[in-house]
């Protein structure tokens, strides 16, 4: 199992927390994200599929982070989430990129992106990260947060994409700021 690794943002005033934990994230929001036509390549699956797909990948969320009045201590609701099926050794896959549409627009998802890419890149051994995608949008967003490039495009319209570790190193993984971004 991977070692947890935690990011936090500021945006809009909003305190963000980006975390690969397990113990943090609630199967019932990949349940819920799943049954959205916002995932339109996803269906919802019996709780017991969904907790195996989760136990042998590497989920990782975006929460709010948000205070609770009476006991001071904070709480973290999620909004988003993308999973990397690995072998957190050699290869990456990642897939299930999702963020609520009231979060969406403050930059989320590109910081979600980045922050599974600083997973990936830290793999001792990794030979290739790749993905697909049917949005040319969110093709020039992966080659420019993950140094993706093109290996083709299925009949159905899907594009692969893929990177060598140099590639997401030369993205700048690791470089990204970790504070407040208002």
């Amino acid at each position: 199992m991977e070692d947890v690794r935690e990011w936090n943002r500021t945006v809009g005033g909003q305190s963000f927390l980006v975390s690969n934990s397990r113990d943090l994230f609630p199967h019932e929001f990949a349940q819920r994200a799943f049954a959205t036509t916002d995932m339109s390549w996803a269906t919802s699956m019996p709780p017991e599929k969904m907790k195996t797909a989760l136990e042998n990948s590497c989920t990782v969320a975006v929460y709010k982070s948000h205070t609770n009045g009476s006991s001071d201590q904070t709480q973290h609701s999620p909004v988003g989430m993308a999973r990397l099926s690995t072998d957190y050794v050699t290869f990456a896959y990642l897939t299930d990129v999702f963020i609520l549409e009231e979060y969406r627009k403050l930059g989320l998802g590109q910081w979600l992106i980045q922050c599974c890419g600083d997973l990936v890149v830290d793999m001792p051994y990794l030979r290739w990260m790749m993905l697909l995608t049917g949005s040319e949008h969110a093709e020039r967003m992966y080659e420019r947060e993950l140094g993706m490039q093109r290996l083709g495009i299925r009949e159905d319209g899907l594009i692969s994409m893929g990177a060598k570790k140099v590639h997401l190193q030369a993205a700048g993984r690791g470089a990204h700021p970790q504070g407040t971004t208002d």
